[in-house]
């Protein structure tokens, strides 16, 4: 039985509508301030702006038509359906609350091992997704997923048997206990950095104890984590002890990883047309860690090549996974889906031609 790929993250439901809201209340403003500059273009200031646009805002319908839909959601639940899809054997530890067995037995299709997923009599979050033509915004409900924990759970050593891989999304504190147990049985150790998690270096190093293998986290948040705005060399002397491989993704400026002995830059694809930026982080960490789990074979072997004397074919598997990464990302983002195994090859063939 091939071993399989953990993610150690969050399940939720996500109410997600599709509405022009945003569309329609960016036109409103636009009309509004351009009418107002072009009859009084001397009495134009700040207090103005902030009039015209809460008008803007109160004239828009109370109640809002949009297109909606109950579906799973949380970064738990996105990345082990985006690693499942590509063939990989996944196994999602989380906790959900009651009345979503329906997530489970969806999960169950789609191939993934539910054996760990946990349920808590309390309310499962849900986050409100809205999207329009040109953005997508999450309403998140903290107050409901910290109840989402392991507190009151007894998981022993079994969740983490048969498995090369445990990726947990974002780190924060209660996936910590969890994800040094998977440490001490010796799998590859991976983790996201989220701004809205982590707050703080403070933070991040009482949840990190020991350097882990591989982490992932954008430029932007990086400046917010660490209050400063400084270049990537800068950031990384900060956060370099966190894990021997540092993965950090900066949009249309691709993606840059760094060890204690090399770095690489990956440029981004140039497309014609982006619908939609969101999941673009997690589908980016799934395609490359898909790469680390068909290329390395465990924990031992992925030592051996952070060695001085490996480097060279270190750095060939970290090049394929930032690849793979960027196009697996790339897919998501062109066109609203995470790619099955297939769909990526013929999309890489594509690109190629």
């Amino acid at each position: 039985m091939a071993e399989e790929f953990i993610v150690l993250g969050e399940l939720h439901q996500d109410l997600y509508y599709e509405s022009e809201f945003y569309d329609n209340l960016v036109e409103k403003i636009t009309t509004k301030l351009l009418n107002f500059i072009h009859h009084n273009p001397d009495d134009f200031n700040s207090r103005i702006a902030r009039k015209i646009i809460a008008q803007a805002f109160g004239e828009i319908p109370k109640k809002i038509e949009s297109q909606g839909y109950i579906k799973r959601g949380g970064n738990g639940n996105n990345s082990a359906d985006y690693v499942s899809r590509l063939e990989i054997p996944t196994r999602l530890i989380s906790v959900i609350g009651r009345d979503c067995e329906w997530m489970i037995s969806e999960l169950k299709e789609n191939g993934i091992n539910t054996d760990y997923i946990f349920q808590q009599d309390a309310l499962t979050p849900i986050s409100t997704v809205i999207k329009s033509k040109f953005t997508t915004k999450i309403h998140v409900a903290p107050n409901l997923k910290q109840k989402m924990n392991f507190e009151a759970i007894d998981i022993t050593k079994e969740a983490f048997e048969n498995a090369k891989i445990i990726f947990t999304t974002p780190i924060s504190s209660k996936f910590k206990s969890l994800f040094e147990m998977g440490e001490s049985l010796g799998l590859i150790t991976a983790f996201t950095i989220e701004a809205q998690k982590i707050h703080s270096l403070e933070q991040l190093s009482n949840i990190i104890g020991e350097t882990k293998d591989i982490f992932f986290l954008n430029l932007k948040d990086a400046k917010l984590i660490l209050k400063e705005d400084l270049n990537l060399d800068k950031i990384d002397e900060k956060l370099s002890r966190f894990a021997k491989v540092r993965v950090y993704t900066a949009g249309e400026k691709g993606s840059y990883l760094l060890t204690d002995n090399f770095q690489i830059h990956h440029p981004s694809i140039k497309v014609k047309e982006i619908i939609d930026l969101t999941g673009a982080g997690d589908s980016y960490a799934a395609g490359f860690l898909s790469k680390i789990y068909e290329l390395i074979e465990d924990k031992y072997h992925f030592q051996e090549y952070t060695k001085i004397e490996r480097i060279k074919e270190f750095e060939y598997i970290l090049k394929e996974s930032m690849k793979f990464g960027t196009i697996s990302s790339l897919y998501k983002i062109t066109k609203q889906v995470a790619p099955s195994k297939a769909e990526l090859d013929d999309f890489i063939k594509q690109l190629e031609k």
